[in-house]
């Protein structure tokens, strides 16, 4: 009796454990085969975010062989950059001067170089200069001895605006700049402890709908006069209307193109898919972002891309017959 109780027993500890070892040698190959791809975007309620949403879930509703994960923080450019160059992330989103100072490697925000490449440009980043409706400011030249809040030190957006108001004459000694992230800037203005903001908004920006549905606002509209050693530094930029779409009256801002990149040593047919389950996908896409997709330059992917394309995607394009 006692050795048949010993036999059962072994046989029951060998099938538990013939069952656990085949159930996680089952779950291993599975997260084996499916390889994680990280989405550097930004932090919630950003079109970067949207984005990075949008593209994970096609990338692993489309693609078995990938987990993608949209990885949201509210740190900018630089951060992208620099998680991509420590392969902390595959993809990410970029404005263009900060694609091409992590592409160029830039100081003093980088050493050297960062292993970054361009998959496609998206819908525009627009600089928008935002004031309340019965602000005495009118264009950004008045905006002397003002409080304006500009996006964080060291990152590259906030120095470039910087840049921009200084060939407008406001400077840091005549006026009072908050360098802080984009949503405690919203929520400083909302509270009127700011008479202006300076930021990438653009087209269906969650923060840009809750000031204006919080706050009558206006655009200030650069002098262009005073603007032309700006573009000429950054030849990237256009000016055009925006602003009747929140219900706010069109005025004229600088414009440019935000681009999804990529890890420059990622293999051709792997950033090959991603490109082409991104274009493939328009008509879903207008669905989920309705407010950025329409704005798309779908004819010339590299419209406002200022950093080499990676060879997966110029191969995707070329196949369709967008490129040469």
């Amino acid at each position: 009796m006692r050795y048949t109780k010993l036999t059962f027993r072994f046989f029951c500890i060998v099938f538990i454990s013939i069952f656990v070892f085949g159930f996680l040698s089952v779950n291993v190959g599975e997260a084996n085969a499916a390889k994680f791809v990280r989405i550097k975007s930004s932090s919630l309620g950003g079109t970067w975010y949207a984005c990075g949403a949008a593209w994970s879930k096609l990338i692993t509703d489309n693609y078995p062989e990938y987990i993608a994960i949209n990885v949201a923080s509210p740190g900018l450019d630089q951060e992208t950059v620099k998680r991509i160059g420590r392969k902390e992330a595959e993809l990410g989103i970029l404005t263009a001067i900060g694609s091409y100072n992590g592409f160029h490697g830039v100081p003093p925000a980088y050493k050297e170089p960062q292993p970054i490449r361009a998959c496609f440009g998206i819908w525009p980043g627009i600089i928008n200069a935002v004031v309340l409706k019965d602000s005495k400011f009118k264009k950004l030249q008045d905006l002397k001895g003002a409080k304006i809040a500009l996006n964080p030190p060291g990152d590259i957006t906030g120095e470039q605006m910087l840049e921009l108001l200084k060939h407008h004459g406001v400077t840091e000694k005549n006026s009072k700049f908050y360098r802080v992230l984009k949503a405690d800037s919203v929520r400083m203005f909302i509270d009127k402890r700011l008479d202006c903001v300076i930021t990438y908004f653009g087209h269906g920006h969650a923060l840009l709908k809750e000031m204006v549905s919080s706050r009558g606002i206006r655009f200030l509209p650069p002098h262009q006069a005073m603007l032309k050693p700006f573009l000429k530094e950054n030849p990237y930029y256009t000016l055009q209307e925006f602003g009747d779409e929140f219900g706010v009256p069109n005025e004229l801002q600088l414009v440019s193109r935000y681009v999804n990149v990529c890890r420059s040593d990622l293999p051709d047919d792997m950033v090959y898919k991603f490109t082409k389950v991104w274009f493939e996908n328009l008509e879903w896409l207008k669905k989920v972002l309705p407010a950025n997709i329409p704005y798309i330059n779908v004819k010339n992917p590299r419209d406002g891309v200022i950093i080499p394309l990676h060879p997966g995607a110029e191969k995707y394009f070329k196949e369709v017959g967008i490129m040469k």
